[in-house]
This record gives structure tokens, sequence and C-alpha cells, in this order.
């Protein structure tokens, strides 16, 4: 959170004291790496889509030891790929941020699957869709098959398998 410097520098003690007791326990430790934009600019914790700093904090996650980054996605996805790069071997599951249109979701998870993302963690895109099975359905269909926006969408529409 800009102009915040003691939240960044707790949330790097809060890792560095989880992945021991991640570690104790064998347990994966899952970093997410948020980039927000000041609270003046749009209100209420909004993201950032700014590619440099999503880059930075995930290398900062991967460095504190996360075996797993759930990061947000990039105002422009298809640079997606750089963050893949700076996680070096580290899971990037993709957040799903506001509500976006089916062909929006659909059309920026194949790029984000096409960039090299290991999977996607989404919540609202789904759970307040209108049909949340069938978005279940089609995102699944993408990131477990490589199907394509339109193989997805028909999916969506009850039109595929």
């Amino acid at each position: 959170l800009p102009n915040q410097p003691e939240l960044h520098h707790q949330c790097v003690r809060n890792i560095a004291l989880l992945k021991t007791e991640s570690e104790k326990y064998g347990m994966p430790l899952m970093v997410e790496p948020l980039v927000m934009l000041p609270n003046e600019q749009k209100g209420g914790y909004m993201v950032d889509g700014d590619i440099r700093r999503i880059m930075a904090l995930v290398r900062q996650g991967v460095e504190l030891g996360a075996d797993v980054i759930k990061a947000d996605p990039c105002d422009d996805v298809s640079q997606y790929h750089r963050v893949i790069e700076v996680a070096s071997g580290v899971p990037v599951l993709v957040r799903g941020g506001g509500r976006a249109s089916d062909e929006e979701i659909v059309g920026r998870t194949v790029e984000l699957m096409n960039q090299g993302a290991s999977g996607i963690v989404y919540g609202r895109n789904v759970i307040q869709h209108p049909n949340p099975a069938g978005m279940t359905n089609a995102l699944m269909a993408i990131v477990h098959h490589g199907a394509s926006a339109e193989t997805a969408l028909d999916l969506l529409k009850g039109e595929g398998q």
C-alpha cells in the first residue's frame, strides 16, 4: 500500500515467520503479493496492475521462500510471462480481480495460461456469475485442457460437451 512502509515490513516479517512454521509442518507456503493503489486514487484498496511493481513483489515473495505465488494479473496481460519468469520456477496462480464480462474473463484466462501461469484463483467471477457451474467448467477446460476462448464460452453457454 503506497506510503505505508511499516505495513510492508510487517508483511515481510510475517512471511519469514510463517516460512519456518510451514516447513516445520511440511506445508507449502503461498504468498500473495498485492500491489495496491493509493486509497485517494480509486478508494478502498484497489489493485495496481503495474507489471514492474507486481514483478518486484513476486520476486520478493520467492526470495522469502514462497512455494506458490498468488498474484494479480497485470494491465497488459500479454506481458504476464515476465511475472512467471521472475518467479523462477515457483508456480504462479493468478487472481481473478474485479467482476468482468464472460468474454473478458475467459479471454484473459486463456492469455494468462498461454503466458505460463500455473493456474487461477478466481472468486467473484465464479461465485457471482449467474451460472457458477458453467463458468467453473469453462475455466477448468482452459486451465486443464488448453481450451480456446471460443470453446470455453460454448461450454459456458451449454453448447459444448
